[in-house]
């Protein structure tokens, strides 16, 4: 049953199955907060870190950058004020995509774990967008393995089919590495027996988008619909198996503005229910409706559709969308189970008047205005001197209505605005003056009409990037030796080399050196003796770090330093570096 008593953050659902690692992720996403997105890396992380620790942030995102991919709709990508470089080391790995009706809407991981040879496989489907939103929300999530026959790759064709056919609908084309890899995935995942949960005897995957519309079975004796938002056609649609009384659960605002129809009761979240008695005072609240979940009760069970779908005939005309369906218990998935587990959480709509929505409106065209901007192709070029400069030029920029203001700025030049759109391939508009660490692809553009004012993150493709330009990034969190120390070390331990506990050996404090950086040293040697491939990631930071930020190198550990990049290069056979 729906269990509002449990919490399931989505770092936990993305964290490995004990004793396993990230091989590979692909997540998508309606709404896209960048610094929401920087906590995923610290899910697959060896060790815990904390999302303030920028060290740990920057290190997890750097080793995994390859290793994940998320797709979320252009135009609905945001990043709180002011910005946090550190969103520099997630550019590889975010692809904003669009299509050409409706939205890009699912909300879904695909996800693959390694221990040694060994491979298992998770998929979770959530209505939770990436982005810091605390509204109620649902998940399912699937463990399975590969190696099943043609019944699994009838159940799982929808899904390998949307993970083959989404970098097509990126707006900056994926590299042939990344291609390759999703490739890979999905011809896996094709094959993927799944566990099934408690009560739970199948399950069913539909797609909507992609050239294909599925036809839900929506037949049932009763029915319960959340929905946060909900049309008239939607309903109708979703409701037209139901034999008797039906449920809905939405938003008050929503509600009020639907035509009442018989024989349906409808709900809204209790905003003073507290469901979870039980938890510390500080917990956060959650606030506000934004699950999906549709329940129909039949003479072999419960149906239960979990997923990005609103009740809308939006969504089930024109969007893409995925839901999981679950047939189990009827007693523990049914109609009233799903009741009686929301409890005093629902409390019977009232309808009122509708509210004045002119600023919504208007919200929502701005909205649509910034998708289509975001999905025509940015571009930026950098040019090295004094300083850095970077030119920015847009492929046929879609005409604005009068009454619309666009401007835009480069991420780390707030001050700077521009009106319009950046100029186009002949003249293209200069940022200039530069550091490097303030090179960046990241676009913001901003639409406003009267007082509404709505802002996107545009990713341009970024021609001419330095190559130690992360490395500038990166050196600007590493003010003291403590702080180098620290970096080099989860980049050794987070790589697979072991440290040993403070307190034994030969810790760097005892080299001479004032920061903690116990078992630093040991942890070189052993690296050096084994030629892991993390010395070469240490080897750009204190190359970097030497050149530009002499001040955070500890006493004396240059000239370690050099003596162990020599070592190195001697066992592994490298020429230069």
């Amino acid at each position: 049953m729906l269990e509002p008593q449990s919490r399931a953050t989505l770092t936990d659902q993305l964290r490995p199955p004990a004793g396993f690692a990230l091989e590979h992720a692909v997540g998508t996403t309606f709404t896209l907060s960048l610094d929401s997105a920087l906590a995923i890396p610290l899910a697959f992380a060896a060790q815990r870190l904390a999302v303030d620790d920028p060290i740990g942030v920057l290190d997890a995102v750097r080793r995994a950058a390859s290793r994940i991919d998320i797709f979320a709709q252009a135009g609905q990508v945001s990043i709180a004020t002011p910005a946090t470089d550190l969103v520099a080391f997630l550019e590889p790995m975010v692809h904003p995509v669009g299509v050409r009706t409706g939205i890009f809407h699912p909300k879904i991981w695909f996800l693959e774990y390694s221990r040694g040879e060994e491979r298992a496989y998770r998929f979770v489907c959530s209505s939770r967008n990436l982005t810091a939103d605390r509204s109620w929300d649902t998940v399912v999530t699937l463990d399975g393995v590969a190696g099943g026959g043609g019944e699994a790759r009838t159940r799982n064709l929808p899904l390998s089919r949307l993970l083959r056919a989404m970098p097509d609908l990126a707006v900056i084309p994926l590299t042939s590495t990344r291609l390759a890899r999703i490739e890979a995935l999905a011809t896996q995942w094709e094959t993927i027996e799944w566990e099934m949960p408690d009560d739970v005897k199948d399950v069913a995957f539909h797609v909507w988008g992609n050239g294909r519309r599925p036809e839900l079975d929506v037949s049932g004796k009763r029915a319960l619909l959340i929905s946060p938002f909900v049309s008239d056609a939607g309903l109708a649609e979703l409701r037209r198996g139901t034999r008797t009384d039906s449920h809905l659960v939405s938003r008050a605002e929503t509600l009020n503005v639907l035509t009442e129809q018989p024989k349906l009761e409808t709900w809204v979240l209790d905003e003073a229910a507290d469901p979870l008695d039980d938890q510390p005072a500080q917990a956060e609240a959650l606030h506000g409706l934004h699950a999906k979940v549709f329940v129909f009760d039949r003479w072999d069970g419960a149906h239960v559709f979990m997923g990005s779908l609103n009740a809308t005939d939006a969504a089930l005309r024109q969007n893409v969308e995925v839901l999981v369906e679950l047939t189990g218990n009827l007693n523990r998935l049914g109609v009233e189970a799903t009741r009686t587990a929301l409890g005093s959480l629902i409390t019977p709509h009232i309808r009122t008047a509708p509210d004045d929505t002119a600023d919504d409106q208007v919200a929502l065209r701005l909205e649509g205005a910034l998708r289509r901007v975001a999905t025509i192709p940015f571009h930026a070029r950098v040019r090295a001197g004094d300083a850095y400069s970077v030119e920015v030029w847009t492929e046929a920029p879609p005409k604005m209505p009068d009454e619309i203001d666009v401007s835009w700025h480069l991420l780390t030049r707030p001050a700077t605005v521009i009106p319009g759109l950046p100029g186009s391939p002949e003249q293209p508009s200069v940022v200039t003056r530069l550091e490097l660490a303030d090179v960046t692809p990241y676009v913001i553009v901003t639409a406003r009409q009267g007082d509404v004012r709505r802002t996107t993150v545009v990713l341009a493709s970024l021609e001419g990037d330095p190559d130690d330009r992360r490395e500038a990034v990166l050196a600007r969190h590493l003010s003291t030796p403590g702080a180098l120390l620290r970096l080099l070390m989860l980049m050794l331990e987070l790589a697979g080399v072991s440290i040993d506990a403070p307190g034994g050996g030969v810790g760097w404090s005892r080299l001479g050196a004032g920061a903690d950086g116990s078992g630093l040293f040991e942890a070189l040697t052993r690296a050096v003796a084994s030629e892991h491939s993390a010395l070469p990631d240490v080897q750009r930071i204190v190359r970097y770090v030497s050149e530009h930020k002499q001040e955070a190198l500890p006493d004396g550990f240059a000239e370690l330093w050099r003596v162990v990049w020599a070592a190195y290069k001697a066992r592994a056979g490298v020429s230069n570096g």
